[in-house]
């Protein structure tokens, strides 16, 4: 268990809530200041004739600072009157303006025009007016907030008000027991009675999301004027998860979104989100904005997070260029609102981990030793295992019974959140701390923790300037005593649980110390320089001290400036740097045989190494925006133009020979075996871009926009232009579908772009030379200087052009359906592609291929309140089809029109991308007959026992030329649903995740019957053996390469991992504040990963480690594709925990 002893608080609650608030108002006190109000002693001068009251206020508006704030139904602003004053206030003007009929409120150079209550009785009329009943309030959502400007409407009739900045309001009835209509955009519109003369309203985010903002790039849009494909995640959807990953936000809610998380290990989830499938052949992760800044967002909070959109196609995402051909998602954290009183939040979560699923493996000796023994006797090879080592293994009570169980724990997951979040007049601020405490579930001491710091401030010095600044810190720590902390390669707890050695021998010897077997026992090689040890030292922790720390700091600010009304400029600026430093110390632990010798573990040597990576990113941009009435229309205009530069260092050393474990420091290592080098990179992005949106009639939507990026990843071809159209038609706003009852909104929408992508190394451009190249001199190796790339002068930009069209519907009942066909056609794709021997060289990067992906998108979501009860459902599915349409034109060394990518995958025109590659099969031979009556697989030398083959020529004979796509672990269809529910003061959320049929094709290890080392897993106890013909697998064999069946691979081990997820669940209850000192309190148990339907063996579903894994998805897993228990398992994670505002 982690050792805590270090941490204690002892600070009281009181204490810590002053010292913040003294805190952020001593801050924002030193950067802000007050702007006074001089509303009754600033002057202008009216000359206006015969014009409307609503005229005559823009007049003002346009020679003054002030803006005005009123409902039209107040005053008759439609009346005409005639104004000359020369040097008089404001006041003075609005007074002969309104005969003194309204009273004002001036906040800010902002003047909400109210109507006045009248309390003089001057006559027999005013006394009437005198008794009419005033009633008043406050409106806000549901988190108390005031909502300014919302309108209150006395029913029936046209007199009515608008809240005040803080929510307040106040109406003189006409009729004193008529009822209230309260609305707000965004909000449902709530009837309330007069019962009360105070009436205080929180009204309910509106179901409907066609007035929900969206935020797209460098701006927002009202959904309802989208004319792109674009998809929604908002707070709601994100607390009701409690997630350790921020990522993992997005699994299961959206159609074209996929999300997997292929390791449960703690700190390294890999979270891998595609958007649309595969769109090119290289690296398909979308761009992640945050905060208009690219960022990383798993390292963010999830906390944080207001909303997340993702912009799918070429029109939403064409405004990022060069960055947004596999999609983009956008991220906004949440800030303050103005006229916010300060709301601490506290959120705490207190769990527990479990692996999701561990592999079924049989770890009785016996059963294990006759397995062995069958796999090489079924080849005419001799038995390892004599009976009398069986019958030893039989009768044995002392050896390893369980090594999962004891590699393997349940281990505690805390979350601790705090934030405060308000504003004045001028000013809104937001300032959150996140802690994440989370144990692995591998034995030995192995841990994450990471802490978040985000301070997000905006204000306003004056009408026309807004400015602003972000600053994001983050730190995680992470210790490990396994061999490595990246969970691709991490000989973790499912591979070290599963080697033989484990059970063929006990834990400790008669001393205590740990024991071993020889390599006679063991029956293959264990022991020093196998990486075959006593496996109880993970166990214990004692093989290996390994950590890794991330810091990453984000620093960004921004200036709008507002000259004219309607112009917007704003500039932004942000500096980021990320810097990983990591180390390892391998340890000496001995490991004795039975005779008493021993060998040291897990090596030979004590080894010290250390790296350091930093990563610095300096983003500025500078955007115009401007935005005008024109008619019966409305026209939106951006310019704008940004320039990125990263850099990026790393730095490496290492020693051996230390003497002892407890001095670990590099410099207690010998320097005779010394190790140190470094390197520097980085790369720059230039751009200009460019977008106008034309709205006639609030039915008619254009867009347009266009991006020219310069990129320093090529040499001659470094600019490229990347430009998209879409138009959408409100149908529902036409008298010929309006009058339709059952359609209460209708918006059909198309659009084509063209986006790029600059994903290769820098300077692969060039040819490099390495340092470190052998050349022999009289016999004698001296180092020297070669080429060791080709380079490529001609690389050019990877083009995707895509087209979308959509339709958005929601009927009368509540049924919202969102539909989209897509195709996208990507050329000049960027592959590192095979090259002729002949050059000297394996490869060289180049635009090597072409690549089709279509498919269609359905979301369906339906809401309903019953009593009590309000409950809404959502689903989503959609397909993808990737197929590689053409493949290495015409590079140097002749032309292929099929590669093979590691572990037999490939690249073939006419495939689809790294399609698996082998034989159509049909069963076993069970008998000679069979074997003589199927096509000649002489060639395969196949024999009884064996998998049969297709004969898909059909030339009768089973041959290279019968292989063919026999599947590919890339999901097509992919689909989810969701479920959130309220009752009373009970809410329920479920998010479900689920992918259609998808190949998996395992090649080492548990797949394989005997891949030397290992238990066996139960599902190949139905093997062929004379005895048993009609077995469901195949004859065993040992090791790799023994047997047809394995040689030539075919869809006979290819599995079906289709699986349904319930990937969320959260019950929650709200206490009533009657009962609770402070705002609120909800209390919640939440459960992720709970259930999963699924007939793929072994493993976890969800994590993509088959054959051709690596490339497309997974970057760096090559040497583990296909290997079952080399992945980390996912995890189960059931937790309780509290929400309080105060």
């Amino acid at each position: 268990m982690k050792n805590n002893s270090n941490y204690a608080y002892h600070i009281s609650y009181d204490t810590i809530k002053n010292a913040v608030r003294l805190t952020i108002i001593l801050f924002l006190t030193f950067i802000f200041s007050a702007t006074a109000n001089g509303f009754s002693q600033d002057k202008v001068s009216l000359d206006l004739k015969n014009l409307n009251i609503s005229q005559i206020l823009d007049e003002i508006e346009a020679n003054t600072e002030y803006k005005f704030i009123y409902n039209v139904n107040i005053f008759d602003f439609e009346k005409k009157s005639s104004i000359t004053v020369k040097d008089k206030s404001i006041k003075f003007v609005l007074d002969m303006i309104f005969n003194n009929q309204l009273d004002y409120e001036v906040i800010d150079k902002k003047v909400i025009l109210k109507k006045k209550i009248k309390t003089k009785v001057d006559s027999e009329e005013e006394e009437e007016e005198v008794l009419q009943r005033s009633v008043s309030g406050n409106v806000s959502d549901s988190d108390g907030n005031g909502l300014p400007g919302a309108s209150v409407l006395e029913v029936g009739t046209t007199n009515g008000t608008t809240t005040d900045f803080d929510g307040n309001f106040s109406l003189e009835l006409e009729n004193d027991d008529s009822d209230l209509e309260i609305s707000f955009i965004g909000f449902e519109t709530q009837i309330v009675s007069t019962d009360s003369d105070n009436i205080s309203v929180q009204l309910i985010v509106s179901d409907s999301s066609l007035d929900e903002i969206v935020v797209t790039g460098y701006g927002t849009q009202l959904r309802r004027n989208v004319t792109g494909s674009v998809a929604t995640i908002d707070t709601e959807v994100i607390e009701n998860r409690s997630l350790t990953s921020a990522g993992a936000a997005l699994s299961g809610t959206t159609a074209g979104v996929f999300v997997s998380q292929n390791s449960g290990e703690a700190g390294q989830d890999e979270i891998s989100i595609r958007v649309r499938g595969i769109g090119t052949l290289n690296d398909s992760r979308p761009l992640i904005i945050i905060d208009g800044i690219e960022g990383d967002i798993n390292l963010l909070n999830p906390n944080d997070i207001e909303s997340i959109s993702i912009l799918k196609d070429a029109a939403s995402g064409a405004i990022y260029g060069s960055r947004a051909a596999n999609g983009v998602v956008v991220v906004k954290t949440k800030r303050g609102s103005r006229n916010q009183k300060a709301v601490f939040a506290y959120e705490a979560t207190f769990g527990t981990s479990e692996a999701v699923k561990l592999p079924d493996v049989n770890y009785d000796p016996v059963y294990n030793m006759n397995f062995k023994n069958l796999s090489r006797t079924n080849f005419g090879g001799e038995p390892i295992y004599s009976p009398a080592q069986i019958a030893e293994a039989g009768s044995q009570t002392t050896w390893w019974k369980d090594p999962m169980n004891d590699l393997i724990q349940k281990a505690p997951v805390n979350v601790h959140n705090l934030s405060v979040t308000g504003g004045s007049e001028n000013v809104n601020y937001r300032v959150a701390l996140g802690i994440l405490d989370q144990e692995s579930i591998a034995t030995g001491g192995n841990y994450f923790d990471r802490g978040n710091l985000r301070i997000n401030l905006d204000a306003s010095p004056t009408d026309k300037i807004e400015i602003g600044t972000t600053i994001s810190l983050s730190r995680s720590k992470q210790m490990g005593t396994q061999q490595s902390l990246n969970s691709s390669n991490l000989q973790g707890p499912q591979a070290l649980g599963v080697q033989l050695q484990n059970t063929l021998g006990p834990k400790y010897n008669a001393d205590g110390n740990y024991a071993m077997i020889t390599v006679d026992q063991a029956g293959f090689n264990v022991g020093p320089g196998t990486g075959r040890n006593n496996n109880a030292g993970y166990v214990d922790g004692v093989y290996y001290d390994i950590g890794q720390t991330i810091n990453n700091i984000l620093m960004s600010a921004y200036i709008s400036y507002s000259p004219i009304e309607n112009l917007t400029i704003k500039g932004t600026g942000a500096l980021r740097n990320r810097s990983t430093s990591s180390r390892q110390f391998n340890k000496l632990v001995k490991n004795y045989y039975p005779d008493g010798s021993s060998f040291t573990a897990p090596g030979t040597f004590r080894f010290r190494s250390r790296e350091n990576i930093e990563f610095f990113t300096e983003t500025y941009f500078l955007t115009a925006d401007y935005n005008i009435d024109i008619g019966e229309g409305n026209l939106n205009a951006l310019i704008g133009y940004s320039q990125e530069e990263n850099e990026v260092t790393n730095f490496y050393a290492s020693r051996d020979g230390h003497l002892t474990d407890a001095v670990q420091v590099l410099d207690a290592g010998q320097p005779t075996n010394q190790l140190n080098n470094g390197s520097e990179t980085g790369f720059a992005v230039q751009s200009y871009f460019a977008r106008v949106n034309y709205n006639f009639k609030d039915k008619y939507l254009l867009e347009a926009n266009v991006r020219r990026d310069g990129s320093s990843r090529f040499l001659n071809d470094k600019w490229g232009v990347f430009p998209s159209f879409s138009a959408g038609w409100i149908m529902s706003e036409e008298d010929f579908i309006s009058s339709i009852a059952a359609i209460d909104f209708l918006k059909i929408r198309a659009s084509w772009g063209e986006l790029g992508n600059a994903n290769v190394p820098n300077f692969a451009f060039n040819k490099s030379l390495s340092l470190t190249e052998g050349y022999s001199f009289g016999g004698v190796i001296v180092p020297g200087v070669g080429q060791s790339s080709l380079g490529n002068e001609n690389l050019s930009w990877e083009k995707a052009t895509s087209t979308n069209f959509g339709v958005n519907l929601v009927l009368n009942n509540g049924l919202g359906i969102d539909f989209d066909l897509f195709n996208r056609e990507t050329s000049d794709i960027l592959f590192d592609l095979p090259v002729n021997v002949l050059t000297g060289f394996t490869s060289q990067f180049t635009n090597a291929a072409s690549m089709e992906t279509k498919g269609w998108e359905l979301a369906l979501n339906y809401s309903k309140t019953i009593g009590k009860l309000k409950i809404q459902l959502g689903a989503n599915i959609s397909k993808a089809e990737n197929t590689v349409t053409d493949l290495n034109p015409g590079i140097s060394g002749g032309e292929n029109d099929r590669i093979f990518l590691s572990n037999g995958a490939i690249l073939g025109e006419g495939y689809r991308p790294a399609a698996f590659w082998g034989f159509k099969s049909d069963g076993i031979f069970n008998d000679p007959a069979e074997l003589a009556a199927a096509a000649d697989h002489s060639l395969m030398g196949s024999q009884v026992g064996d998998v049969k083959f297709l004969d898909l020529n059909g030339d009768n004979k089973i041959t290279l030329d019968d292989r063919t796509d026999i599947g590919v672990d890339v999901p097509e269809m992919t689909y989810g649903f969701n479920i959130f529910a309220n009752y009373g003061n009970f809410d329920l959320a479920a998010i479900f995740q689920g992918i259609g049929s998808t190949s998996f094709q395992g090649t080492f290890e548990l797949f394989k019957p005997d891949a030397g080392g290992y238990n066996t897993a139960n599902f190949w106890e139905d093997n062929w053996t004379p005895s048993n013909p009609d077995a469901r697998w195949p004859r065993i064999w040992a090791g790799q390469a023994a047997s047809p069946s394995d040689v030539y691979p075919s869809d006979f081990f290819v599995w079906d991992r289709a699986y349904l997820r319930l990937k969320n669940l959260q019950i929650g209850y709200t206490v009533d504040a009657d009962f609770i000192p402070f705002d609120s309190l909800r209390l919640f148990f939440n459960g992720t990963n709970l259930w999963t339907s699924t007939d793929f063996p072994l493993i976890d579903p969800e994590v993509r480690t088959g054959v051709g894994a690596n490339e497309l998805y997974a970057p760096g897993q090559e040497a583990q594709a296909g290997r079952a228990p080399y992945m980390f398992p996912q995890l189960k994670i059931m937790s309780f925990g509290i929400q309080a505002k105060f």
